[in-house]
C-alpha cells in the first residue's frame, strides 16, 4: 500500500477514527463544519440566483413561464437527482475532499456559464450541469462531517450544514438585489476580454465567485481522514442489501424526513405569494418580509435543532433525531394554524417566523439520523439514495403540489391559505406518525 501524503493523514491532535464515537471534537473538526456549512451555502446561493434573474432573462430571451419553470425548478431537480445516486456511491470509495472541490468547481463554472447563456438551450444546459455538480456535495460532506465528529456532537455539525442552505437562500435575494441595484443604474458591466454583460448576467458572474475561493481552502486546508471500517464489506451490493434487510426502518425515517423538508419546500415556494394575496401587500413588500424572518428564524432554528438532538443523544433517549423530526411538525402544525388562519398581519408575522423556525430545526435530524444508522462504508450511497428521494419528493413535488390545490380545490379568494393550512396539517401528521413509529429500530441500527 502507497504510503498516506500529508493530505491524506487525518488531522493532529486527537484525529477521530471514522465511524467510531470518541469523547474529543477539536477545533479543526469544527473548522470542516463551518467550511462545508459555507460549500452549502454557496450551492444554494447558485441555485436560488435564478429566482431573482427570472425576471429580466424572461424579457430579453424571450422565454416561457414554462421555460423559467424548468429553468428554476424541475430540470435542476431530475438531473440532481438521478447522479446523486452514483456520486454517492462514489463518496464511498474516493478522496471526499477532492470530490467536494471538483463538484464545487463544476457548478461554479456552470453558473458562470449562465452569463454567457443567449437562449433557453443553453441556459438549460448550464443550469443541468449546476445540478449535476451540486450533486456531489451532500453525501461526499455528510460523510466527511460523520468521520470527524462524535455522536453527541454530530446533530450540531449537521445542523452548521443545514443552516448553510438557508442563508445561501436568503443571500441569493438579499446579495443579489443588491448586485442588480448597483448594475442597473450602470447598464451591467464590462469585463475586459470578456465583453459586456447586462445586469442579470452580472449576477450569474457574481454568484459563481464564492465557489473558486471554496476550491483552493477545500484542497489545501482539508484532510482526508483515513477511513476505518466495522467489517463490513464495501461497495453497492452489500450496502443495498444492507438497506434491504432494514427497509422498515430506513422508510419510516425517511418518510418523517421528507415531510419535514415538505413543508420547509412549501413555505418556501409561497410564502411571498401568501402574504402579497392574504395580506394585500405588494411583491417587493412580501418578499422584503418573507427574506428578513426567514433569514434569522433559519439560522437559529437550525441550530436549535442540533443542540436537541445531541442534547438527547446524551442522555441516552431512544432515537433522538426522531424525536427532534416529531416535535418539530408539531410545532410547526400549531403555528402553520395560526399562520393561515388569521386576518391579523401582526399575528401572521411572528407565526410565520416560528414556522421557519420549527422546520430549519427539524432539517438536520434527517441528515444526521441517517450518518448514524448507516455504517461508514455505506454513508455516501444510502445518504445518495435518502438525498435523491427528500429532492424529487419534497422540493419537485411539495410545492406543486399546492398549485394543483389551489387551481383544483380551493379556488375562492383565501384558497391559498387554505390550501397551505391542509398541506401543512396532513404533511404534520404524515410525518409524526413515522418519526414515531421509527424509534425503536433507529436505536437498533445507530452505528455512530
Amino acid at each position: 500500500m502507497r504510503a498516506l501524503s500529508s493530505m491524506d493523514r487525518p488531522p493532529h491532535p486527537n484525529p477521530l477514527p471514522e465511524g467510531r464515537g470518541g469523547t474529543t471534537v477539536g477545533a479543526y473538526a469544527w473548522y470542516i463544519a463551518v467550511l462545508m456549512a459555507l460549500s452549502h451555502l454557496v450551492s444554494f446561493l447558485d441555485r436560488f440566483v435564478m429566482g431573482l434573474a427570472a425576471v429580466p432573462i424572461k424579457t430579453e430571451l424571450g422565454l416561457s413561464d414554462t421555460q423559467i419553470g424548468l429553468l428554476a425548478g424541475l430540470g435542476f431537480v431530475i438531473l440532481y437527482s438521478v447522479v446523486a445516486v452514483p456520486l454517492g456511491q462514489l463518496a464511498d470509495v474516493v478522496n471526499r475532499k477532492r470530490m467536494i472541490a471538483v463538484g464545487i468547481f463544476f457548478w461554479s463554472v456552470a453558473t458562470a456559464a449562465c452569463a454567457f447563456a443567449d437562449s433557453f438551450g443553453s441556459l438549460f444546459l448550464a443550469r443541468l450541469s449546476v445540478g449535476l455538480g451540486e450533486a456531489s456535495l451532500v453525501p461526499a460532506a455528510m460523510s466527511l462531517i460523520a468521520a470527524y465528529f462524535t455522536r453527541d456532537k454530530l446533530g450540531r455539525a449537521v445542523s452548521l450544514f443545514t443552516m448553510g442552505a438557508g442563508l445561501g437562500k436568503s443571500a441569493a435575494y438579499i446579495a443579489g438585489a443588491a448586485i442588480l441595484a448597483w448594475s442597473i443604474p450602470r447598464g451591467g458591466l464590462t469585463v475586459p476580454g470578456l465583453g459586456h454583460f447586462v445586469p442579470w448576467q452580472v449576477l450569474f458572474l457574481a454568484a459563481s465567485l464564492p465557489g473558486f475561493v471554496l476550491v483552493v481552502l477545500m484542497l489545501t486546508t482539508v484532510r482526508e481522514p483515513v477511513r476505518t471500517r466495522t467489517g463490513k464489506r464495501p461497495g453497492a451490493g452489500p450496502a443495498l442489501a444492507y438497506l434491504r434487510a432494514n427497509l422498515r426502518v430506513y422508510l419510516t425515517f425517511g418518510i418523517a424526513a421528507i415531510s419535514v423538508i415538505m413543508e420547509v419546500q412549501t413555505i418556501a415556494a409561497w410564502a411571498p405569494s401568501f402574504f402579497a394575496r392574504e395580506h394585500n401587500m405588494t411583491a417587493a413588500e412580501a418578499g422584503y418580509l418573507v427574506g428578513s424572518a426567514a433569514l434569522l428564524a433559519s439560522i437559529f432554528g437550525a441550530l436549535s435543532g442540533g443542540f436537541l438532538t445531541d442534547w438527547m443523544q446524551s442522555r441516552g433517549l431512544i432515537g433522538a433525531p426522531s424525536i427532534t423530526m416529531a416535535v418539530s411538525l408539531v410545532a410547526t402544525a400549531v403555528s402553520g394554524l395560526v399562520l393561515y388562519t388569521t386576518p391579523s398581519l401582526a399575528i401572521a408575522v411572528p407565526a410565520y417566523a416560528i414556522v421557519q423556525f420549527m422546520t430549519s430545526a427539524g432539517s438536520p435530524a434527517g441528515l444526521a439520523g441517517i450518518q448514524m444508522m448507516t455504517p461508514p462504508e455505506y454513508r455516501g450511497l444510502i445518504s445518495s439514495i435518502f438525498l435523491c428521494g427528500v429532492t424529487l419528493i419534497a422540493v419537485g413535488l411539495g410545492p406543486t403540489f399546492i398549485g394543483v390545490l389551489t387551481d383544483h380545490v380551493f379556488t375562492g379568494p383565501r384558497g391559498l391559505g387554505t390550501a397551505l393550512l391542509a398541506a401543512n396539517l396532513v404533511f404534520a401528521v404524515i410525518g409524526i406518525v413515522a418519526a414515531l413509529s421509527c424509534r425503536r429500530g433507529f436505536q437498533a441500527l445507530r452505528v455512530a
